[in-house]
């Protein structure tokens, strides 16, 4: 059996398989560092991890947990552009993984 890496998600705290969330990362704008989604999970620097729900983004907001899990100061976060990437996501993760499940050893 082969190991699967687990990641723990800064919105809910719980693990979970790496494949089953979305990285996200600190990029710099205008205004200074601003988190985004890595879809390709391929961005240089540190990462934070994410269940694609909207609970566990609204729970990492509110507990102001992506600064720290990033170690960058002065983050700016976009609730509303996040919780659109994050459904994205989730639509291609259910996408990949019918894909997955349909293929043959």
């Amino acid at each position: 059996m082969r190991h699967r890496p687990t990641r723990m998600c800064v919105g809910c705290r719980g693990r979970a398989d790496r494949a089953r969330l979305v990285r996200v990362t600190a990029v710099g704008g205008p205004a200074g560092p601003v988190v985004e989604i890595d879809h390709r999970t391929t961005r240089p620097g540190r990462g934070a991890w994410l269940h694609p729900s909207t609970d566990c983004l609204s729970e990492a907001v509110r507990r102001k947990a992506f600064a720290p899990a990033l170690r960058v100061d002065g983050i700016t976060v976009d609730p509303d552009g996040l919780a659109a990437s994050l459904l994205a996501a989730a639509g291609d993760q259910r996408k990949e993984q019918v894909a997955q499940d349909m293929s043959t050893p």
